[in-house]
This record gives structure tokens, sequence and C-alpha cells, in this order.
């Protein structure tokens, strides 16, 4: 739309409208029909299409309808164009959640679960979404139910924690919140954020077999083991230095004819300490505090 610059006998000034001038006779500028039918049906265009019916002497209805909710169209999920933003998209795209799916048993998630909490109401598996269908950044929150969930990466793809190589599948007990971020580049997923996230953080760190550790954000850490004896001294290697000090190293014999077995043990390092005992104690147990 625009001033109606190409029509002769308009009397523009400027490129605008003016006004008669008496004094010095100068006529005023002249409105042609079409011009201002063409700018009353682009406002009545506004108004219809925001449903509502146009009525003469109201002045408001245009700006009833732009802020009225059927005027403007919700882009589609993960346009990234310079459309206008809906507080639908705003809501659906960042802050809180944009809805709820609950599932049970195996499910393969889809972009649709972007964005979204799904929860598992029991036991479940969930596949995430196909990392080429999700733009970078996209997130999958999550909910375990039952005795525990499963969270898999489609075929080819991956799941990455920072504490770890990258794996094609991550356990989670029930009830656990977690939230995988689609990565930028590897064709993977990165598990972000939740409590089921603290088992794969360093600051939880751990190595649980028959000899290992647990990390604890504070510092502390625990570690335990199983030596084979073999003579009355043993030099006992802990899975992992501890990079401070060593605060307590107990041991225990496993074996129940043994009743007068005594031990004595020396912190010798970070990394080692050693055990002296009346007799060989064979297998036995040993557990070392520090940070």
């Amino acid at each position: 739309m625009d001033y109606p610059k190409s029509m002769p006998g308009v009397g523009l000034v400027n490129s605008r409208f003016v006004d008669e001038n008496p004094i010095t006779g100068t006529p005023g500028s002249l409105i042609p029909a079409e011009w201002g039918n063409a700018l009353t049906e682009e406002v009545l265009t506004v108004i219809k299409a925001a449903g509502i019916e146009p009525t003469e002497g109201l002045n408001t209805q245009l700006l009833e309808a732009l802020r009225g909710k059927r005027l403007f169209e919700t882009p589609a999920q993960f346009d990234v164009s310079q459309k206008v933003a809906t507080t639908e998209f705003v809501q659906r795209a960042l802050g809180s959640l944009a809805g709820q799916t609950n599932y049970v048993g195996e499910v393969a998630l889809t972009t649709a679960d972007v964005g979204k909490l799904s929860i598992f109401t029991s036991t479940g598996t969930a596949t995430l979404p196909e990392w080429s269908a999700v733009p970078a950044g996209g997130l999958v929150t999550l909910v375990g139910g039952g005795n525990g969930l499963t969270v898999k990466a489609r075929p080819g793809e991956t799941l990455g924690t920072t504490n770890g190589p990258a794996v094609t599948s991550l356990q989670f007990a029930g009830g656990s919140f977690v939230t995988f971020r689609r990565l930028l580049l590897g064709g993977g997923w990165g598990l972000d954020a939740g409590d089921g996230a603290l088992k794969y953080s360093p600051v939880f760190s751990s190595s649980l077999g028959v000899s290992g550790f647990q990390r604890l954000p504070s510092g502390l850490i625990l570690q335990w083991g199983f030596a084979n004896g073999g003579s009355v001294s043993e030099t006992v290697t802990y899975p992992i230095a501890f990079p401070n000090a060593v605060m307590f190293v107990s041991a225990s014999d496993i074996s129940p004819g043994f009743a007068d077995l005594r031990f004595s043990l020396n912190r010798l390092s970070l990394s080692q300490f050693q055990r002296f005992s009346n007799v060989d104690p064979g297998g036995w147990n040993w557990f070392a505090l520090g940070y």
C-alpha cells in the first residue's frame, strides 16, 4: 500500500496529502475512490481474517484483530525463520515443557516428543528420535517408571555422557529424571541433566567390581577390594590413587578357619598399602577411605 502517486490530479505535495489553503487559494488534495477503497479493503482484510465482523463507526477493530489469537499462526516445530513467534511457539521451544505424554513398554520416540515430557508409567525402553530429524540442541526429557528405564540410540547413533565413552544404550533406575540433547556433530545424543545423570557424572564416577571405587561430589573416595594372600605380607595397589590423602584403611578375613588371625596395615603411599599378618590369611577383603 502507498500514496496514489501515479494518479493524475490527486494534488499530492512531496508525495503526501495536503489540506486546502484558503489564504493562498491552493486547493487541497483529492482522495481517489480507487485508492480509498483499496485502503479500506486492506484494513477490512485484516479484521475479517481475525474472525471479526466489520462494524461501521467502531474504530478499534483493527487493534482488536492484531491482539487476537486467530490472526497469527504458530510456526512449525523447529522453525528458525523470521516469522512472528506466537506464545504457543515460545512455550514449546523454551522454558516450560510443551506438554506431556505417558508411555508403556518399548517406545520409539519421534520429533513430536522433542521439547515435551515423556513419562514411562512402568518399566520401559525409550529409543530416542532419529538424530538427523532433530535440530542441534533439541531436548528429550524422560521419567522412568517401574524397575527402571533403558534409553537407546537408533542404529548407527550413540549416547554420550560426561564420564565414559559413547555407548548405544544407558540404564536408569525407576523414577529417574533425565534430559538428552541432540549433539551438533557425530550422529548422537548427550546426557545433559537430571538426577539419573548423576550416575554418569565425573563427580560420581565409580567402578563397581570385586575391587573398585566410588567418588563423591565432596571429593571423598571410597575404595575396596579382595586380595589373594599367599604369604604373611602383601602389597596392595588401590584401583585408583588417592589425590590428596588416605584417611582410613581396614582389612577383614573371609576364612573362618583363622580365629586368631591378626592384621597390621601400613599406608605406603597414595596408591598402595601393605598388609602384615601373623599367618597367611589366604583371600581377604580390604576397605580404604580418602580424598
